[in-house]
């Protein structure tokens, strides 16, 4: 009876544990995006260079590996938001929340804003299919910022393509889902197979293997 006292009492420590560190769900507010954008180039490059960044993203943010996606010329917000989901485990990748445990927050908003700073690799483009017009309202630089926009989903132009299909069918696939208000879940589960590689090559740049 005093062991399964003891068990009950251990069980219950461990499940009020695991709430605790459960995270909440991250919220943009006007104070974050005004953080963001005092992020300094200057100090995001040398941070990027103490935490060997390059080791993965190499020294221009451009990868030559289809399962780590280009950074450079990325929007700083969504950079930041997906190195705190990383750190709070949101978003799961054991490489990323080894790196992103060691940073603050301040240090992550001056590392993204290093990368944005850096020059975006171009797309190839290709068959231009009719929900690109609906993909560009969020994701295309051009057609956001000219309307004066924040916004906080990646730009996709440029991407490695293969990198781009495999994130496409993890929304779909309910793999990945931290993306705020469920609209990459929702737009991919309408997209069949052919269309999203489509996409994938369209907005991506020259395949590696290329």
């Amino acid at each position: 009876m005093r062991y399964a006292l003891t068990l009950a009492i251990l069980f219950a420590g461990l499940a009020q544990t695991a709430a605790a560190e459960q995270a909440k769900p991250f919220e943009w507010t006007q104070e974050k995006f005004d953080s963001v954008a005092a992020g300094k180039i200057d100090e995001g490059k040398k941070l990027a260079k103490k935490f060997r960044c390059a080791k993965c993203h190499n020294k221009d943010g451009i990868s030559d590996d289809i399962e780590i996606p280009s950074i450079a010329g990325q929007r700083a917000t969504y950079m930041y938001k997906q190195m705190v989901d990383y750190k709070n485990r949101v978003r799961e990748n054991k490489d990323m929340f080894k790196a992103m445990r060691k940073l603050s927050e301040e240090q992550m908003i001056h590392i993204s804003t290093w990368y944005a700073s850096l020059e975006r690799p171009p797309k190839v483009g290709g068959e231009r299919l009719l929900v690109v017009k609906v993909c560009d309202s969020c994701h295309e630089k051009e057609v956001v910022e000219e309307d004066n926009l924040i916004e906080v989903a990646p730009i996709l132009s440029g991407q490695i393509r293969q990198y781009l299909e495999n994130s496409m069918q993890a929304f779909k696939q309910d793999e990945r889902s931290n993306d705020l208000f469920d609209r990459m879940q929702s737009v991919t589960h309408k997209l069949n197979d052919k269309e999203i590689k489509q996409l994938a090559r369209y907005y991506g740049t020259t395949d590696i293997e290329e």
